[in-house]
């Protein structure tokens, strides 16, 4: 039986399908950004048809898209009403007193999903102990329903100040809104966030709403064509916290996929570079417009809590990446001050950069490869296209070479070297921003362009070392078939750590708990096993935030308290060298991390095919021939010194002077400084 994991990017769709052996098939096709379920059939036909299977032979199917993503990018979202407490119409407006660029005073913060006319206030009333101290007004609630039928809401979010606590009223405005709103979905923000702090809460909860409508159609229409197309595997979908649900789940809580298109790639980063030895690695995912930047110490990709999308405040656990505008299709331009800059504008895929051949003109990253020899020759991109090298060095001459009084050549270095040094700001603000030492770690180089870039951002940052999976350009698709279905949860438990009841605490755990083995009994028998992992929100009482360190799991007693208490002193004198001498601490929130096991994705090697080198003219300093070896004809445990060229069918890597590659028996290239 197959496993298959699809990823839909910008540009292309990428596809791996892994056979009951561990063999894997790839597949590359262009993206339809028209109708995007098209080219997610076209990627599955391709492999299923390389594979020699059959629909019915797919047990597995994992799918990353970036579909809610770009829905909160561009405002494609469902018109969207707000209902919270008489007063607090304004939540989302106000926001908070973060500024984004704090020494700008002009700089304008992005519009509210949902405009303050579409904002409803209704009587009623929760106390901070989650005792009803005004009853709701349900006059007011079928006056607000009647207003969001007249001015066309499609889809409805409910926060109630501490709805955390006791979620009453918000559950009787949702059976309001079901009757005078038939067919219009209502997210509950006690059912997505129950948390405390309201503005991030509301945000989270208008969010989610506003992508039920599209996330649901998208899901539905996948769906139809799998159905169509013989697939019964059930469908399950990248979350922005590292792990896969059912369909099934993602319509209901569509907002989990905001932040999950570079999810898999650090997934599949870390896991493919622990099958080559590395325990720490940085992730570096570099495609047509962005670089994703993630880390993973001892294997693990970090967390964070509080992310956004698009200015939009989400608050759920996501895999911590950082994305730069640093792609193949950045353009190179020379600004007023006579400063050259590259990125964050993209020229994309259509027309995309000039030695495409589609009517792009400004010079990107990619005319600066074709220009220096690294990308072109003989060998065409995905889909056969061929690189025009004469578009290119015009383009790099007029945008750069001509206002910065460089040859053509030197013109592309430097766009390559700004580049780069882009680039390693962001592995730096990933790394040593953190208090941890590049040096340590190893960058796994993924995506199309990411193993072309590899070699100089390492010696850039001071990285000795640089993983290339078997398959860099597709890692992302393989990533998906590396992770596991993974459910969080979390309450609000505020309680100074010295008043609380041990079989309280357990009490609470226990019905989360039970939450998440309901939730994870919705996996459709694709997975095995389960993991329960327990972490609290903790902080010194009078601080306004907190630190998530691990809780021993239930019965934790009060042993268990005094090991999370130490855990989180240690992590406060790490992050800020000072532990205050007599200070109480309090818990916040628990959370729980619910995991269900799928088949683990495992690396391949292969024996290699015979494949005569080939040489290339490239230009780095001076021009000279550079063997050009195709990746299939290198053998295991034999180095290969730079410079040179490796080519496969999804990706080019670069490896440059004063580095050697050598194949490892899983199939990774690693690449060292000689």
């Amino acid at each position: 039986m197959q496993r298959i994991g699809i990823d839909v990017g910008g540009s292309f769709t990428d596809a791996v399908l892994l056979d009951p052996e561990g063999r894997a098939r790839i597949a590359k096709v262009p993206s339809t950004p028209a109708r995007i379920e098209a080219g997610f059939l076209a990627a599955l036909e391709a492999l299923l048809a390389g594979a020699g299977a059959r629909p019915d032979d797919v047990a597995y199917l994992a799918h990353g898209t970036t579909v809610a993503t770009n829905a909160i990018v561009t405002r494609g979202l469902a018109r969207t009403s707000l209902v919270t407490n008489a007063g607090f119409a304004d939540v989302l407006a106000i926001g908070t007193q973060m500024r984004r660029r704090v020494y700008d005073l002009w700089t304008p913060e992005p519009e509210p999903l949902v405009p303050r006319e579409r904002c409803h206030g209704v009587g009623g009333r929760i106390d901070a102990q989650g005792a009803e101290v005004e009853p709701l007004d349900e006059d007011a609630v079928r006056a607000a329903a009647a207003r969001m039928r007249a001015d066309g809401t499609e889809a409805v979010a409910v926060m109630g100040l501490f709805s955390f606590l006791n979620p009453a009223h918000e559950r009787r405005i949702g059976e309001l809104l079901a009757v005078d709103l038939p067919g219009v979905p209502i997210t509950l923000s006690s059912d997505v966030v129950p948390e405390f702090r309201e503005y991030p809460r509301a945000s989270t909860a208008v969010a989610n709403a506003a992508l039920l409508p599209l996330v649901g159609a998208y899901i539905g229409a996948v769906d139809g064509e799998l159905a169509a197309a013989g697939v019964a595997a059930p469908l399950h979908l990248m979350q922005s916290n590292g792990g896969v649900t059912p369909a099934a789940r993602a319509c209901e809580q569509p907002i989990a996929l905001a932040a999950s298109g570079p999810a898999a790639g650090v997934i599949g980063g870390a896991r493919l570079a622990a099958d080559a030895g590395e325990a720490n690695a940085i992730t570096f995912d570099m495609g047509g417009t962005t670089a994703d930047i993630g880390i993973a110490p001892g294997g693990a990709p970090q967390i964070r809590f509080d992310g956004d999308a698009a200015g939009t405040p989400i608050s759920l656990p996501q895999i911590d990446v950082l994305c730069i505008g640093a792609g193949g299709g950045s353009i190179a331009a020379v600004d007023a001050f006579g400063a050259l800059t590259v990125g964050p504008a993209s020229a994309g895929a259509d027309p995309g950069p000039a030695a495409y051949g589609k009517g792009g003109e400004r010079a990107t990253v990619t005319d600066a490869h074709v220009v220096l020899g690294t990308l072109g020759g003989e060998r065409r991109l995905a889909g056969g296209l061929a690189l025009d090298r004469g578009l290119a060095e015009a383009a790099v001459r007029r945008d750069v070479a001509d206002p910065l009084g460089l040859s053509v050549e030197e013109a592309a270095q430097a766009v390559l070297r700004i580049l780069n040094a882009n680039m390693a700001n962001a592995v730096r603000v990933m790394s040593v921003a953190r208090g941890l030492d590049p040096r340590a770690f190893a960058l796994v180089a993924i995506g199309g362009a990411g193993p072309m870039h590899g070699c100089q951002l390492a010696d850039e940052v001071g990285i000795p070392r640089v993983v290339v999976p078997r398959y860099p350009g597709v890692a992302a698709a393989w990533g998906l078939l590396a992770t596991d279905i993974r459910h969080d949860l979390r309450r609000t438990w505020r309680r100074p750590t010295t008043l609380i009841d041990p079989a309280e605490l357990d009490g609470e755990m226990a019905r989360m708990e039970d939450e998440a083995r309901a939730l994870l009994d919705r996996s459709g028998g694709v997975a095995t096993g389960e993991e329960l992992a327990w972490e609290v929100d903790m902080r010194y009482r009078g601080q306004a935030y907190n630190l998530t360190v691990p809780l021993p799991p239930r019965p934790t007693g009060a042993a268990g308290l005094a090991a999370a208490e130490a855990a989180f002193a240690a992590e406060h004198h790490r992050l800020y060298d000072y532990t205050p001498p007599v200070a109480e601490t309090e818990i916040v929130t628990i959370r729980l991390r619910a995991t269900a096991r799928t088949q683990p994705a495992r690396s391949e090697g292969g024996a290699p095919v015979d494949a005569p080198a080939g040489a290339q003219r490239v230009y780095d300093g001076a021009w000279a021939d550079w063997r050009v070896m195709a990746r299939d004809a290198l053998a295991p445990g034999t180095p290969l010194a730079g410079p040179a060229i490796i080519e496969q069918e999804d990706a080019t890597t670069v490896l440059h002077r004063g580095w050697t590659a050598a194949v490892q028996p899983g199939g990774a290239l690693v690449l060292e400084r000689a």
